[in-house]
């Protein structure tokens, strides 16, 4: 079932992914209002939001192509990977990107890791329901701490049964 961020009921526990912090810290004009007025409904508690490490490792790792590539005047983002291994001290030199991880870590979240078990159910979910192996471990932490819901704009997940999607 695929609803409107905007129409998550108070209360509600939901999982938040990758590309929700992203587009509020980076500015997607088409989805930073939805995002934006989602996290600080968050922020005031109208939820309960969880998130996971490889969410923020997701979101680090964008931030950190995205802030190289603009600092360095680079056309792509595949020319800051090359950078990175070129010169790794152009990761030391960055600064928004940790104030960024900052801002997002304030936020009142429960962030899960990923055991063996996850890990194990996140195979099957990828198996049988065609997920990249970060989506269906998404899936995988939602199952396992009883979290239906997801913030998410990631069509792939409309083919798994028994979660909402509210997307921006």
């Amino acid at each position: 079932m695929i609803k409107s961020l905007d129409s998550l009921p108070p209360g509600s526990n939901i999982f938040i992914d990758t590309n929700i912090f992203l587009y509020d810290v980076m500015g997607y004009t088409k989805f930073q209002s939805a995002c934006v007025n989602f996290l600080q409904k968050m922020e005031g508690s109208a939820y309960s939001a969880a998130t996971s490490t490889q969410v923020l490792n997701e979101v680090v790792f964008k931030l950190i192509l995205a802030e190289i590539t603009k600092k360095y005047k680079l056309r792509r983002e595949n020319d800051a990977r090359r950078l990175i291994k070129e010169r790794a001290e152009t990761i030391s030199s960055l600064t928004q990107v940790w104030k960024n991880y900052s801002a997002i870590r304030a936020y009142p979240l429960t962030i899960y890791g990923i055991d063996q078990a996850t890990m194990d159910t996140a195979i099957d979910l990828s198996r049988r329901f065609g997920l990249l192996i970060s989506d269906a471990t998404h899936i995988a932490i939602m199952k396992a701490q009883g979290i239906a819901n997801i913030a998410t704009n990631d069509g792939d997940f409309e083919r798994v049964n028994g979660i909402v999607i509210f997307k921006p």
